[in-house]
């Protein structure tokens, strides 16, 4: 049942019917071909709980699986799973059977502080800055555009010309599951940046520089250059500009509800895991606070 050619038709379902990411379809063309291989190797049923409690527990004691990779795997057989019933290939799930507590990641999204973000956002002025043509500011605009409204790196490669409204600052952005949403550009030069951008003849996507390639691949390649060029000493990805900004904007002390919009969270649940209290934030608090002095300590 956990066949090559199941799995090819349940990732190719995801991406057609669910607009599943094309990481997303990796990863779980990657986890269906693992879970195949242990199935096969271990002469184990695939329509039993059994096998599936077999397999996490492989994954989390044999190979010392992340929380967060467990959980993703675990996803990805459930949704295959359903698939299967709801195509009439098995009558009932083997997740129906069983009741999975699993564990929880614990570490916070990773962010950049506020000076890595400011060296950042300074590196990509400069680009603009030094731009000899309307296309070579597109890269720069893009990153700048990444920390101040949090775009996932996919929603902002599909970006086109049409979706940005000049007059309102406005993007349209489509993200998971085909929900859409808008945001907006506030800071006036970037605005007209993207104006700019946007009233190119012939240009397809928004923000990708004339005759080159535009993919997540390549946005995370050209940033990660951008950080060695700003002096930042470790890897920097588009996700950790999301987080950057969600936390950000939280110290500053924009509602979380505003920033569940922002972001196109469906759940404010998934919103709330930013709602931790920044390095920064908690030292001004303390500083305001001066509890010793208010208590005549000192």
């Amino acid at each position: 049942m956990v066949t090559v050619c199941a799995a090819e038709a349940y990732v190719a379902r995801l991406r057609t019917v669910r607009d599943v990411s094309e990481h997303t379809c990796k990863a779980y063309a990657s986890d269906l071909r693992d879970y195949h291989g242990f199935v096969g190797a271990r002469a184990l049923c695939p329509r039993q709980a059994q096998t599936i409690l077999a397999y996490a527990d492989h994954l989390s004691r044999e190979r010392a699986a992340a929380p967060r990779t467990l959980r993703r795997r675990m996803a990805c057989l459930r949704g295959f799973y359903k698939e299967m019933v709801r195509s009439g290939v098995i009558e009932r799930s083997p997740f129906a059977a069983l009741d999975m507590q699993l564990p929880r990641a614990r570490s916070l999204p990773r962010a950049l502080s506020r000076g890595e973000t400011r060296l950042l956002a300074e590196a990509a002025s400069r680009g603009l800055a030094e731009a000899a043509t309307v296309s070579a500011q597109a890269w720069p605009a893009a990153v700048l555009l990444l920390i101040c409204v949090g775009l996932r790196v996919g929603e902002l490669v599909r970006l086109r010309p049409a979706d940005f409204e000049a007059e309102s600052g406005g993007l349209h952005v489509r993200g998971k599951g085909r929900r859409e949403r808008r945001v907006f550009v506030v800071d006036p030069g970037l605005r007209s940046t993207i104006a700019r951008l946007a009233a190119r003849t012939g240009a397809t996507c928004l923000f990708a520089p004339d005759g080159e390639t535009w993919s997540t691949q390549a946005v995370r390649r050209a940033l990660h250059l951008l950080a060695i060029e700003a002096g930042i000493g470790r890897r920097v990805t588009p996700h950790m500009l999301r987080h950057t900004c969600a936390t950000l904007l939280l110290e500053d002390g924009v509602d979380i509800r505003y920033l569940q919009r922002l972001l196109g969270h469906e759940n404010i649940a998934t919103t709330a895991i930013y709602a931790h209290v920044g390095d920064m934030a908690l030292q001004k608090a303390l500083a305001g606070a001066d509890l010793l002095a208010g208590l005549g300590a000192r």
